[in-house]
């Protein structure tokens, strides 16, 4: 299953969960420059050889990942005005923009997953980004109510909103539209995350490695096995954020057990967006209707084999972006035949409430994870006293038409009432 298969006020469960939340470590301003992403390796949970590194060669470490992720940044970021994807967006049709062989790599996968994913992943959305207020020049101004774009400003973008407009040669890309633009944000925090793993494994070649990697807050890889204080190994254990936990007091819905040599990204509704009219436009723009994505899905994480891919934090990167653009019957059917073929794994969960797993994931709700904790891990939670979130979903009985429940329209006016606070 783990085969190459393309180039290139509730109870802190928290004490037992080992990985998911953790500070930057690294994104401080070096050569005149402001970067954006974050990276961290928690010190506590890097072993190379079974034994902690010492604090000296933490800090070298650090510094090396930090230029090696700053650097990529550079390359490819639409956020810096001279990276290759701001000359490209910049460029007149049919010039060719000379780029990095990391904006290279980043292109031709880009166009692997989009061909994979049936177009619902795409880099060339930037002009619609643009179009909805979520481009970096809106910063501050996302979550400003505002209502949808006219009919004809829509269809303009859409029209230059097509990875077909752009070519890759020797000499660069070129696009054949002057209004044509790309954005790498769906994908280059997981590719960030493979360019970290392989600088750890290529510095300790030799020694096994063992650690929890992340970039930003929403792509985390894990290395080798979570050690425990004692010395023992065991599988990682990880949250997945609620994005309702304003309405649920709780900060990770679901967990997941038993994870080893992973690439884990997730895709909510929660960052970057706004309320108007009642309704959630989340920042992930749907290829298919040129629109923010209103498919009843509100989080998305998907799971892959470091093994399945040579890149597979870009893989899960894009996966996440694209399923939670696509009818919920449609996600739940990529991800059975990607599980059976490679071993990949997402976990869904929909504006009813409800959360659909699917692949060899051990996915457990707060009361299957407190016994867990207790069993496993000399927890000592009532169980019976921690409520769960979100209700297991019948995949066999999947609809793509997702009423809201009661709590989901509860949060929708809560957030709507906070925003019109200021």
């Amino acid at each position: 299953m783990n085969k190459k298969f393309l180039p290139a006020a509730a109870l802190a469960l928290a004490v037992c969960f080992m990985a998911a939340a953790c500070g930057s470590a690294g994104s401080e301003p070096s050569d005149g420059h402001s970067y954006f992403v974050e990276t961290d390796v928690p010190h506590s949970d890097l072993y190379v050889g079974g034994k902690n590194l010492s604090t000296s060669k933490y800090s070298s470490l650090m510094s090396e990942l930090r230029t090696l992720v700053n650097g990529l940044e550079e390359d490819f970021s639409v956020e810096f005005e001279e990276s290759d994807l701001s000359r490209i967006n910049a460029a007149a049709a049919g010039e060719i923009v000379p780029v990095a062989d990391t904006t290279r790599a980043l292109m031709e996968m880009a166009v692997s997953f989009s061909e994979l994913t049936g177009g619902k992943f795409t880099p060339a959305l930037f002009p619609l980004t643009e179009l909805w207020g979520f481009a970096p020049s809106d910063a501050g101004n996302y979550t400003l109510p505002r209502p949808e774009p006219s009919s004809a400003e829509l269809e303009t973008a859409r029209a230059v909103s097509d990875l077909s407009h752009f070519s890759l040669s020797d000499g660069g890309i070129a696009k054949s539209e002057a209004g044509a633009k790309l954005d790498f944000g769906g994908i280059a925090k997981g590719y960030m995350c493979d360019r970290v793993i392989a600088h750890l494994l290529e510095k300790y070649n030799g020694s096994q490695v063992d650690a929890i990697v992340k970039v930003s807050s929403s792509n985390t890889a894990l290395l080798g096995r979570k050690r425990d204080a004692n010395g023992t190994l065991r599988g990682y254990t990880m949250g997945i954020d609620d994005p309702r936990s304003l309405v649920t007091g709780v900060s990770y819905g679901l967990y997941m057990a038993e994870l080893s040599d992973v690439s884990v990204t997730t895709s909510a509704d929660n960052y970057r967006f706004y309320i108007y009219g009642g309704k959630i436009y989340p920042h992930i723009i749907d290829p298919e209707t040129g629109k923010p994505a209103d498919r009843g899905i509100i989080s998305v994480t998907v799971v892959v084999p470091n093994a399945a891919h040579d890149s597979p934090g870009a893989l899960a990167d894009a996966l996440s972006t694209a399923a939670f653009c696509m009818p919920l019957t449609r996600a739940l059917s990529l991800f059975s035949e990607l599980s059976e073929t490679y071993g990949i794994g997402a976990v869904i969960l929909t504006k009813d409430f409800k959360y659909y797993a699917v692949g060899d994931l051990v996915v457990l709700n707060r009361k299957e994870y407190a016994q867990y904790c207790n069993d496993r891990l000399g927890g000592n939670y009532d169980v019976d006293a921690i409520e769960d979130v979100y209700e297991k979903g019948d995949i066999g009985a999947a609809s793509d038409e997702i009423l809201p429940c009661d709590r989901e329209e509860e949060y929708i006016s809560l957030v709507a009432e906070r925003l019109s606070r200021g």
